[in-house]
């Protein structure tokens, strides 16, 4: 993952002032540019739906069972895109600021709360019932959703302080992951693998085990709130990036317009996707965990590097 991010932060460095739009067509040219950043604002749709429908299914889970699913998501989109067409990044990233030590932190404390249930035991076997190519690609697909290196694209054209900016989103990458890790050994020394694979939401539900001397329990009514800003926080980030790189690449200037078109759209494919059963499964297509992501993620960005540094060294010989 850190890999990963480094390559993706060389490529930003390498392309200050030039967001991904602007980049891809320096670099493969006005066709081959406008195809590959057409690939990555189908990604970011893509997670975004994602993302938002697992957020209004996990409400009708443990809050809101009665409430249809349109009312979730309508109040959620709504509050997304209020936040993005207001204030645009400073708005999104003002957020980010205040929520994000605070979300650390208490994801932080969670995982350590109920150590009398934790046994060591139940980690047993590490590898030899898998083997290396299991947890490795394991490991990618969780990549996808927990630490997306392509926002960095679009994202780091806003940043002023470059070195700043590269120095938090490698921080970023490192306590993210160390999250995820410690996360899993949690998961596993008190549930075991078994019963942690068949878990709907098992973070949510390691915080339901919780109880501090029979006294302190229920502390799920203080993290919903949290990961639903978290939420929000993603949502906002995706329908920003996807909105400008879409008014960059079509050369109409108002990208807030197109983020209210968007917003729609974006309502009406995750309705009609909760109604295919194909779709819900989409995520788990072999083509886009085996061919699809490992592109997006290291191919093609590495295809951009090279180019770069060839058009560089030309220009330096000339």
């Amino acid at each position: 993952m850190m890999g990963v991010t480094w390559m993706t932060l060389r490529l930003c460095m390498q392309n200050r002032g030039k967001s991904l739009v602007r980049m891809t067509k320096d670099l493969l040219g006005t066709v081959f540019g406008k195809i590959v950043v057409t690939v990555y604002f189908a990604h970011w749709f893509l997670q975004m739906s994602a993302t938002v429908k697992d957020m209004a299914n996990f409400q009708n889970l443990v809050m809101l069972h009665n409430t249809p699913m349109p009312a979730v998501l309508l109040c959620m989109l709504f509050l997304v895109f209020y936040a993005v067409y207001k204030g645009g990044i400073t708005a999104v990233s003002r957020c980010a600021e205040v929520i994000g030590p605070v979300f650390i932190l208490i994801l932080y404390v969670q995982l350590f709360l109920n150590p009398q249930e934790m046994d060591l035991k139940r980690i047993l076997p590490v590898y030899a019932d898998s083997g290396w190519l299991a947890i490795g690609m394991g490991a990618f697909n969780s990549f996808n959703y927990m630490l997306d290196p392509t926002i960095i694209l679009m994202l780091y054209f806003f940043a002023e302080n470059k070195r700043t900016a590269s120095r938090g989103i490698l921080w970023g990458t490192a306590v993210s992951a160390g999250w995820g890790l410690l996360a899993t050994f949690a998961m596993l020394t008190v549930t075991g693998p078994d019963m942690a694979a068949k878990m709907v939401v098992p973070v949510y539900s390691l915080t339901k085990m919780v109880s501090i001397l029979n006294f302190i329990q229920n502390i799920d009514v203080f993290y919903i709130p949290l990961w639903l800003l978290g939420a929000f926080i993603k949502l906002a980030i995706c329908l920003f990036i996807l909105s400008y790189g879409l008014a960059e690449w079509s050369g109409y200037r108002n990208w807030r317009r197109i983020a209210g078109l968007l917003t729609v759209v974006w309502l009406g494919y995750v309705l009609y996707s909760a109604r295919i059963v194909q779709l819900s499964y989409l995520f788990r297509n072999v083509w886009l965990t085996d061919v699809f992501y490992p592109a997006l993620y290291i191919a093609l960005p590495l295809l951009l590097w090279i180019v770069g540094s060839i058009r560089k060294r030309q220009q330096a010989a000339s």
